[in-house]
């Protein structure tokens, strides 16, 4: 098995007069994982059932706040054309992406859209790769 590089990719915010862009990486399955592990607690009680055996009841409990920072800080990889208020220039880092999660108004619903997007994206490479190297190996089988 190899390790890949996470596929990134550039995004043009829709209607932005300012043509800003936000660079969307794929989120790793370890990088999915510690966002579970900090943003969800996961918690088991027993109940006993009538025959005398235990069985586990799980809750978790979603910390929102922490799992969408998280899921942001390690989504959106770069950005182009970002300002703030007086409409100097935003340089790209956590506390800025923070920010403009908390003030721009359709911000993180244009980062879930772009990741949904790439997610697609990702799979139809995948199912078409598939596709040619099985093609491929047909031809090479005769």
């Amino acid at each position: 098995m190899r390790i890949t590089k996470p596929i990134e990719r550039w995004f043009p915010i829709p209607n932005d007069p300012d043509k800003g862009e936000l660079c969307i990486k794929q989120l790793l399955p370890g990088e999915r994982a510690e966002i579970f592990d900090v943003a969800i607690k996961q918690t088991a009680r027993y109940e006993k059932k009538d025959s005398g055996s235990y069985e586990p009841f799980f809750i978790q409990e979603t910390d929102k706040k922490k799992d969408r920072e998280l899921t942001l800080i390690k989504t959106v990889v770069g950005w182009k054309n970002m300002f703030d208020a007086e409409g100097k220039p935003l340089e790209f880092n956590r506390d800025n992406l923070l920010r403009a999660s908390n003030e721009i108004v359709g911000f993180n619903e244009c980062v879930t859209e772009f990741r949904n997007q790439l997610n697609e994206d990702i799979e139809k490479e995948k199912k078409e790769q598939e596709k040619n190297l099985s093609s491929s190996a047909r031809k090479f089988a005769k």
